[in-house]
């Protein structure tokens, strides 16, 4: 596709495409190497393209973090609707997630330097932070999900247990790229999943019996 046929994209075609520029600009150079230049040159279109698809690199940092949050949740729901007990639904998602950054170690470093880039960046630091909330609505929407459909309540503070988790694998995902212990990586996941359906409690309407995972399968 020559560059003039890149430009007149329609404007969802289009973001994708510059999203993707995006990704292979960071995946080679570093988060820090991210403009609007650099993007209108890997996706090989007139800056004037990019300005007009996202306004500023703060939108573009926006719009990659969407992205991935897109993918995510999309693994999350799907680990909810294939049914099984609370634990197998749990461990389906968190072991999904660590097998996706398995399969794409690129991205995950550049989302993690981007989320620590808003930390010192003024004109990132919203877009950062907003990322940062939706994960955790993610994962609380998660939590929220699992215990519905299993007729259960969390034992504890549903926010907490999120932050808990999102904690255990922001920090796991980091060994691992450190590391590239494909297996403790995802004992990491599963055993988290574990520990979190014992927190929920299931049993009759008439009152809760502190037991996880007494109802018939999810699903």
């Amino acid at each position: 596709m020559t560059s003039a046929k890149r430009a007149h994209l329609p404007v969802g075609q289009r973001r994708a495409q510059l999203v993707a520029a995006a990704m292979q600009v960071m995946q080679r150079e570093g988060a820090w190497a991210l403009t609007t230049r650099a993007v209108a040159r890997e996706a090989g279109v007139p800056l004037g393209a990019v300005h007009y698809a996202f306004g500023s690199k703060a939108e573009l940092v926006r719009a990659v973090f969407e992205a991935d949050r897109d993918r995510a949740t999309a693994l999350l729901m799907r680990a909810v609707e294939a049914g099984g007990t609370p634990a197998e639904v749990l461990t389906r998602a968190l072991v999904g997630y660590a097998d996706s950054v398995i399969a794409d170690p690129g991205a995950e470093m550049v989302l993690q330097e981007l989320t620590m880039m808003g930390g010192r960046d003024d004109d990132l630091r919203a877009a950062a932070r907003e990322s940062t909330e939706q994960y955790r609505r993610d994962a609380l929407d998660l939590l929220h999900r699992v215990a519905e459909v299993s007729g259960g309540t969390w034992a504890g503070d549903v926010d907490v247990l999120a932050e808990s988790v999102l904690g255990l694998l922001f920090g796991a995902s980091v060994n691992w790229l450190c590391t590239g212990d494909d297996a403790l990586f995802r004992r990491c996941a599963t055993d988290a999943a574990q520990v979190l359906a014992g927190r929920l409690v299931t049993g009759s309407p008439g009152g809760a019996t502190g037991r996880a995972e007494e109802r018939p399968a999810l699903g």
